[in-house]
């Protein structure tokens, strides 16, 4: 099994090239707007992208700063960790946009391709899909770009055109689309997915089902709450209010991990008093 995401710059005829390969593949192909939905009935953040060509919804500095109050950040990117890491484990899968790879960047069949394409061919492309000025057409890419750069500055800390992000950087303006699908497909079967990145997988899983519930909890008083796999272990972290909810943070994880290791770092750090 493995999974082959993308990103792109706004009309670099990713989406078409996203596709074809699933067809070619025998994959499942999971659009931008797919993900989107799965992840905002699983987290209820709605966050739809701007535009059909941008990576994610962009925020700006004051949704960022309200998103960071009501911990809606923390719940959205919980709910597309697990929803991805949820089609990987159930299939062959070619997904576009969100920088889905990001989330399985250490799994060897997982391969994140960045799509490119010079500016006068994407340019044309709106040209061609009925916008009436080129000067208008660039304004717009312009902006679709920023946007997709943010949205993955924001959720993931990365630089979007930093080759070292991706495994693939493809220009559509210089290759041959047919030849490109060849050399994927010829690279996605050779990569077969073997009993120990299966179970880290299975590990990544859990413990992104585990960090959402937690996330989900209204009751539950955590902050800074992270949950990682070490080694075998599932690892908690974060600062409580109470003993309580420590307690109750892993007895939630003891309930979804069933027989794996849990190991509860998530320390004290009750309100101090004036």
């Amino acid at each position: 099994m493995a999974v082959i995401t993308f990103s792109r710059e706004a009309h670099s005829g990713t989406q078409d090239l996203a596709r074809m390969l699933a067809r070619r593949l025998g994959y499942r192909y999971v659009s931008r707007d797919e993900l989107t939905h799965a992840v905002t009935a699983r987290s209820g953040v709605e966050r739809l992208p701007q535009t059909v060509e941008s990576e994610g919804r962009a925020l700006s500095i004051w949704e960022q700063l309200g998103e960071q109050l009501t911990g809606d950040r923390e719940a959205y990117v919980a709910a597309l960790k697990a929803v991805i890491t949820d089609m990987a484990m159930a299939d062959n899968v070619v997904i576009v946009g969100h920088g889905a790879g990001h989330f399985l960047r250490d799994l060897r069949t997982v391969v994140r391709v960045f799509v490119v394409a010079p500016i006068e061919e994407r340019i044309a492309r709106l040209l061609d899909e009925g916008v009436q000025d080129a000067d208008r057409a660039r304004r717009l890419i312009e902006k679709q770009d920023r946007e997709s750069a943010e949205y993955l500055r924001y959720l993931f800390g990365i630089k979007w055109l930093d080759p070292h992000e991706w495994d693939l950087v493809i220009n559509t303006g210089r290759v041959d689309i047919e030849a490109v699908l060849d050399m994927l497909v010829r690279y996605t079967e050779r990569l077969i997915r073997d009993a120990a990145e299966h179970s880290d997988l299975s590990r990544m899983q859990i413990a992104s089902r585990i960090e959402q519930r937690l996330l989900a909890d209204d009751d539950l008083g955590i902050d800074k709450l992270r949950v990682r796999i070490e080694a075998d272990v599932v690892v908690l972290e974060g600062e409580a209010l109470a003993q309580e909810d420590r307690e109750r943070a892993e007895a939630t994880a003891r309930a979804l991990a069933r027989e794996g290791v849990i190991d509860n770092r998530i320390v004290l750090r009750p309100p101090t008093s004036a």
